[in-house]
């Protein structure tokens, strides 16, 4: 195992404690490239694109979790906000363009309805296609509301999929009393077909499990054929597996469309669901009450062996263990000395392969590969929430990074990661051609020490 010392980075301030789900990479104003977002107890919202702070969200309670994606399914992105105490916000950026002047008139008195317009402008784009806009004009920032809602309080982790296979994404939470229920946008009547300027509708329940133990997270994961289902993890490395029927739920939704002014319970279980709990009979696991986390559908090198088995997933419980599963069985087991509290997957290395991403609480990131081979990232502080993806830095390009949340109030980015290999390759020069390269008669000194440097070494001078 080789460690690596990561140089670049970005440092955010941000007050207040954040939970494991209170920051996530998405792309929110759907330009095509990635921000970061970050919610915590002070009920502050932050959004952050390039080196600055884009937009703030005040006056909101505790933020547990938060997650960018298409809840609308209309083909654009939100920022979808949930509290601890049971509430559901759903915002969109609203970009407006204001006079220096006024911007000078407005300072000290830009907070409305709980909203803060980004103090760092940036100023607007000329092109011959869009409307040239004076010199005095600068893009003003807003996240404007576009839906609330009341849920069941206490949700420790949500998830934006398509879990029944029907091209439409679904809001799955996971809350503190071993609850998962998932919701379905329904719109109304008079609900705008496409865009944000007419949203009405509703988050309607479509069904709701009960685990039998204490949630860790949930992902989705896509059998050989191509079935999704949701695997929630479960404590001592176990996990339950939830399929939903699609034939159950396209009557579900019309009979809600129908009724579309009962309440929420009414709805619940419409879509119907086979359940099942996995046991990986993990044998280094001391205490059958150790959290868990999990990942779904890794994505692997094509081959027909991989075709046929589908898709891996990643399993990691608190005490150290990280394992590769595939069809439910486990392919290999690393175990380390800390504690894993994050678990998620990146393609680092740019092969077109999943690495398994693994954060502990004091810093220690594992990037493994699914051949087992192990690199490793020492922050120099503790953490208390983790994320990787995707990050837009340098000017409508993504790079690699890592987002760490410590314990004094600042946020550490780490981009483009420069691990391109995950294993070292000894340099063991072939000696019988050095050797002729060196007799060679018509080669010059000069050349002959370059040739022998390069074979050596493997530097060569240009």
């Amino acid at each position: 195992m080789r460690a690596i010392s990561l140089v670049d980075r970005l440092e955010f301030d941000f007050s207040g404690n954040i939970l494991r789900k209170g920051l996530t990479l998405g792309d929110v104003d759907n330009d095509g490239v990635s921000e970061l977002v970050v919610g915590g107890e002070t009920g502050n919202v932050s959004v952050f694109k390039g080196a600055k702070k884009y937009a703030m969200l005040t006056g909101l309670s505790f933020v547990s979790c938060v997650c960018v994606g298409d809840i609308f399914n209309v083909g654009k992105n939100c920022l979808v906000v949930i509290t601890a105490d049971g509430w559901c916000y759903v915002y969109c950026v609203l970009v407006t363009y204001v006079s220096v002047e006024c911007e000078a008139d407005d300072e000290g008195s830009d907070q409305v309805d709980g909203q803060i317009f980004s103090s760092e402008s940036v100023e607007s784009e000329r092109s011959n296609d869009s409307a040239v806009h004076s010199a005095q004009e600068k893009e003003r920032v807003e996240l404007k509301r576009l839906h609330s809602q009341r849920i069941p309080a206490n949700t420790k982790d949500v998830l934006l999929a398509d879990i029944n296979g029907d091209g439409l994404l679904e809001l799955v939470v996971g809350l503190t009393d071993r609850v998962v229920r998932s919701y379905r946008w329904v719109a109304d009547e008079n609900s705008a077909a496409d865009g944000f300027d007419n949203v009405s509708g509703k988050l309607v329940c479509l069904n709701k499990w009960e685990c039998a133990k204490q949630i860790g997270s949930i992902t989705l994961h896509h059998s050989p054929e191509g079935v999704p289902s949701l695997l929630v993890a479960q404590p001592g490395g176990t996990f339950m597996r939830i399929v939903c029927h699609l034939e159950d739920s396209s009557q579900s939704l019309e009979n809600t469309g129908e009724h579309s002014d009962s309440g929420s319970s009414r709805t619940e279980s419409l879509v119907g669901s086979r359940i099942d709990y996995q046991f990986l009979g993990i044998s280094r696991a001391r205490n059958q009450n150790i959290s868990t986390e999990i990942v779904g559908d890794l994505i692997q090198r094509r081959s027909p062996e991989s075709t046929k088995k589908g898709r891996p997933y990643s399993v990691a419980t608190l005490d150290g263990t990280i394992m590769l599963v595939h069809d439910d069985i486990i392919t290999w087991s690393i175990a380390v000395d800390h504690q894993i509290f994050s678990l998620h997957k990146m393609d680092v290395t740019g092969d077109g392969c999943d690495n398994i991403i693994a954060c502990s609480w004091d810093g220690q990131t594992y990037i493994l590969d699914q051949d087992k081979n192990v690199v490793k990232f020492q922050l120099e502080e503790s953490v208390q929430s983790f994320d990787c993806g995707y990050y837009n830095l340098h000017g409508g390009v993504n790079s690699t990074c890592f987002v760490y949340a410590t314990f004094h109030n600042k946020i550490y980015l780490y981009y483009d990661i420069p691990l391109t290999k995950m294993t070292c390759k000894r340099f063991e020069p072939d000696l019988s051609i050095l050797k002729d390269l060196v007799n060679a008669e018509d080669l010059d000194q000069k050349s002959k020490n370059e040739l022998v440097e390069y074979l050596l070494y493997g530097v060569k001078n240009v």
